[in-house]
């Protein structure tokens, strides 16, 4: 998940925009055991993210598998400009 939101912080800095910009998350996990350690690393890096404690919505879906077997997690981040 770290990894996750590193890459999502590069591809919104790639385009002049902050986390700031983002106005919805939604997020696929492969098993619903890793929703607790989602929720930590949640808690570790959103108040770093979103100082103000203004958190965009999330919507968390456990589903059956990513386009890769190997892949555990996916994270969509809406952004706009504002």
């Amino acid at each position: 998940m770290r990894q996750v939101f590193e890459n999502l912080g590069r591809a919104l800095r790639s385009e002049w925009l902050s986390f700031a910009n983002v106005v919805k998350f939604t997020t696929f996990l492969v098993h619903s055991q890793d929703i607790e350690g989602f929720m930590t690393v949640r808690k570790e890096l959103f108040p770093k993210l979103y100082p103000s404690g203004q958190y965009p919505p999330n919507t968390l879906l456990v589903v059956d598998r990513l386009v890769g077997e190997h892949f555990l997690i996916e994270i969509e981040g809406i952004a706009v400009v504002l």
